[in-house]
């Protein structure tokens, strides 16, 4: 297909660019403190920013817009390893080939953001990858949002007009779905909508208990029938993060859940799967897929990752004209970047249980199980996750112990998060540019930074 302006002259620029971006890149790989005359910089421009947007930031961050591989780089000249990647779209980490290809191409094409009305290439060859990609399911159909909460805003009014007037919705404990006027209902966290009215009505269940692994499945079915029970003919949904990732990269079992969803198909409930955050992050591209429960599936949120966001739905939940529409898809670079990244991570070796994304999961697992039984026994006493996304407790796993760890990885050249409350929980979201060199690294400042802090 013949797209974007484009000449040899063009093609010739274009090459010369890439590789002179990527070089100047490739200088910004190594930890390092702030330079002397810049360590103001970070400080005061997050002073004038706060004051204009009105609330302050968890870090003292500012982005350069240099950095390679796992590398960030801040104004004051700091360089830190980014194992959160942005809470979830830098899966691959910064200044990848690829990010810096689709900024190149779209360069060359004649706006900055596709919409519906006037739909470009891009938008329909991510979609087409999508599809292709869950062949095995009943999914049929895709459409995008404007960021994860709306595309679970689109989940649920997909399954409202299917099922009206069966309008509650079962979600977990501990569950996240965003904090849009819809989705802060079912995010289970009341603190995220205080003096909010309720829009939604929801019932919480419990999630699969880590705790206690041989009843969680029993535990779960029953508080679904005691809400049934409570609340008969009135429930559409069962929405469900296969992994939860504000608890703490929580999840279960296969057959956990397909006990929960054979239940929640005996009793006429659409099956919702939220994967905004693990999209591309476990040993399939789907976390559902992951877990072989393609048959159960009848619409699923994406995002972060694919740099783009959306929901996937079954032709049953195709919905009739004027529920959905919406001006944006996604800037062009996001689209052309997302298809990139689908392709890369399919066609690479990254999937499978030999897959690279496997392969960060054990090493990063058996490192933390390694600090935890020798120097840092007793400061370390969990540690889990799946795919690149990594949960540790660190001390008595308060809240506080957990953000003064952080703060203090941080300055000494890590940028993790945190995730759950009692026990809160240590996030790391990992880029697959991470070298074994970059990983032994890490674990040096991770040990030292737990002796530094937890006494």
């Amino acid at each position: 297909m013949d797209i974007r302006v484009t000449s040899p002259e063009i093609q010739d620029q274009m090459n010369k660019l890439f590789s002179s971006i990527l070089l100047e890149q490739q200088k910004y790989m190594q930890v390092r403190k702030p330079d002397a005359d810049k360590a103001h910089l970070v400080e005061s421009a997050l002073k004038e920013y706060t004051a204009n947007r009105g609330k302050g930031f968890f870090y003292n961050y500012m982005s350069s817009g240099r950095g390679h591989g796992p590398f960030t780089e801040q104004i004051d000249g700091s360089i830190k390893y980014d194992l959160i990647g942005g809470i979830g779209p830098n899966i691959l980490g910064h200044s990848h080939p690829l990010y810096i290809k689709a900024h190149l191409e779209s360069a060359c094409s004649d706006t900055v953001m596709c919409g519906n009305l006037q739909p470009y290439p891009e938008a329909a060859a991510i979609t087409e990858m999508l599809m292709k990609n869950v062949s095995n399911s009943r999914l049929k159909h895709f459409w995008f949002t404007g960021s994860g909460s709306f595309a679970n805003d689109l989940a649920l009014k997909l399954i409202w007009q299917k099922k009206e007037p069966k309008y509650r919705l079962i979600a977990c404990t501990k569950a996240f779905a965003g904090r849009s006027v819809a989705t802060q209902d079912i995010t289970h966290n009341e603190a995220y909508r205080q003096g909010m009215p309720q829009s939604v009505q929801v019932d919480h269940v419990p999630h699969f208990d880590q705790t206690d692994p041989e009843n969680a499945l029993e535990k779960t079915i029953t508080a679904l029938k005691e809400v049934v029970k409570a609340n008969p003919n009135q429930h559409c949904a069962l929405m469900m993060e296969i992994i939860q990732g504000e608890g703490g990269f929580i999840y279960g079992p296969k057959e956990y859940y397909e006990g929960v969803f054979n239940w929640a198909k005996e009793n006429d409930l659409y099956i919702w799967i939220d994967e905004v955050q693990t999209f591309g992050r476990t040993r399939e591209l789907f976390a559902f897929q992951n877990m072989g429960l393609d048959q159960y599936v009848d619409v699923v949120t994406v995002g972060k990752a694919l740099q783009v966001c959306g929901a996937l739905f079954t032709e049953e939940l195709n919905p009739k004209p004027g529920l959905i529409a919406g001006t944006f898809n996604g800037s062009l670079t996001a689209l052309n970047a997302g298809e990139k990244i689908i392709r890369y991570l399919t066609e690479g070796n990254f999937y499978g249980e030999n897959g690279r994304i496997a392969e960060l999961e054990h090493t990063f697992l058996s490192k933390l199980n390694h600090l935890s039984k020798n120097s840092c026994k007793g400061k370390i006493n969990y540690s889990g996750g799946i795919g690149t996304m990594i949960a540790f407790e660190v001390g008595d796993a308060s809240k506080d112990i957990t953000i003064e760890f952080i703060k203090k990885l941080f300055e000494n050249g890590i940028i993790a998060f945190m995730a759950g409350n009692q026990p809160t929980r240590v996030r790391l979201l990992l880029p697959l540019s991470l070298t074994d060199e970059h990983i032994n690294e890490i674990f040096k400042i991770i040990e030292q930074t737990v002796l530094e802090v937890v006494k």
